[in-house]
């Protein structure tokens, strides 16, 4: 999926990332976003609410997952 962010802090970021349920980035078995790169990695909710992360290109599947693991990050469809 494209992402990217529009708070002051990573104003103009953009990148991509996937949703995860692999052990090692979500303890609790429920969907986590996963920013890729090599200064990535696992966003909590709270996380990507406060940077303002915005959806540019997901699949369905990946809209349902981000909603399933709390996550309220709205589609811009770009």
């Amino acid at each position: 999926m494209k992402l990217r962010a529009k708070a002051p802090v990573r104003r103009g970021w953009e990148g991509t990332g996937h949703v995860s349920t692999d052990p090692s980035v979500s303890l609790d078995g429920k969907p986590v976003l996963v920013i890729d790169g090599p200064n990535g990695g696992p966003v909590e909710p709270a996380e990507a609410y406060i940077y303002g992360y915005e959806i540019l290109k997901a699949t369905s599947d990946e809209l349902d997952k981000l909603h399933e693991g709390g996550y309220a990050i709205p589609y811009v469809g770009k």
